[in-house]
C-alpha cells in the first residue's frame, strides 16, 4: 500500500496542497484508505471536501492470476469546491466564517483559547492565545497548518476568487519563519565553503517555502526537495554554472 502524502509539484506556490495515493481490495477500499491516511495529515477534512481519482483499477495478472494488481486511488483536498465562479467572501463574511470554524475546532480539541480575528489586507487573520498550545500547533507546526488550511475552505466556500487565510497560535508563524530563514541561510554558508550539498531536517512543505524564497536568489546555491511525505527535506546544494 502506497502510503505518502505528497506536496504540489511547485512548493513555492501560494498554497499547500494535501494528497495521498492507497491501493485496496476494491477500489472503494482504496478511497477509505486514502481517506484515512490524508486525515493523518489533515485531521478534520470532510469526505465532501476530497476529491478522488482511480489510478489504477486493477487487473487480474496473467497465469492464475499471478501478478494481480489492486487499484490504486489518488485523494486530494480540494481548496474550494465546484459550482460557478463567484467573487470574493465579503470580509465580514469571512471574519465571521473564521471565528466561527477556528473557535468549533479549538474547542472539539479541549481547548481553553483565545480566537481574535482581524483583516490585514486582503487576508484574515485568526490569532489563537492561550496555554500550552501544543498540541494545536503540532510537529513542526503541521496540525496548524492543516487548520489553517481546512479554514480556508470553510472561509471560501465555492468561491474561485480566493481570500487569503492565516491562523496562527501566539506569534508561532513568525516565531518559526525567523528560525528557518536562519537555517536556510546557514546551510547555504556552508555548502559555498565546502563545495558540497546539505540535506536538511524534513520539514512540511509550508515550511520547505520559506527555506526555497530564502534562497532562492542567492548566487552560490540553489535548492530542491526530495523524498516523500513526511520526510520530505530541502537539499542545499551549489549553484550549477550556466
Amino acid at each position: 500500500m502506497d502510503q505518502s502524502v505528497s506536496p504540489p509539484p511547485d512548493e513555492q506556490a501560494d498554497e499547500t496542497d494535501f494528497a495521498t495515493v492507497a491501493s485496496g481490495a476494491t477500489v472503494e477500499a482504496a478511497k477509505q484508505k486514502a481517506l484515512e491516511q490524508l486525515r493523518k495529515v489533515v485531521p478534520y477534512v470532510r469526505e465532501d471536501d476530497v476529491e478522488f481519482v482511480v489510478v489504477d483499477e486493477g487487473g487480474q495478472g496473467g497465469f492464475l492470476g499471478m501478478g494481480r494488481s489492486q487499484p490504486r486511488v489518488e485523494a486530494r483536498v480540494l481548496p474550494g469546491g465546484g459550482g460557478e465562479a463567484a467573487d470574493v467572501v465579503d470580509a465580514d463574511e469571512a471574519l465571521e466564517k473564521l471565528d466561527e470554524f477556528v473557535t468549533r475546532v479549538t474547542t472539539g480539541m479541549g481547548l481553553e483559547v483565545d480566537v481574535e480575528v482581524s483583516q490585514s489586507g486582503d487576508a484574515v487573520v485568526a490569532d489563537i492565545a492561550g496555554t500550552d498550545l501544543g498540541l494545536l500547533i503540532g510537529r513542526h507546526g503541521q496540525t496548524l497548518d492543516a487548520l489553517q488550511y481546512l479554514a480556508a475552505i470553510v472561509v471560501n466556500g465555492h468561491s474561485h476568487a480566493r481570500r487569503q487565510v492565516i491562523v496562527d497560535a501566539e506569534g508561532y508563524r513568525n516565531r518559526r519563519e525567523v528560525s528557518l530563514r536562519s537555517v536556510a541561510e546557514r546551510a547555504a554558508q556552508k555548502v559555498e565553503r565546502t563545495r558540497n550539498e546539505l540535506v536538511l531536517k524534513p520539514m512540511t512543505a509550508a515550511e520547505r517555502k520559506i527555506v526555497h524564497l530564502t534562497l532562492k536568489d542567492h548566487p552560490k546555491v540553489e535548492t530542491r526537495s526530495e523524498g516523500d511525505e513526511p520526510q520530505r527535506s530541502v537539499i542545499v546544494s551549489p549553484r550549477k554554472r550556466a
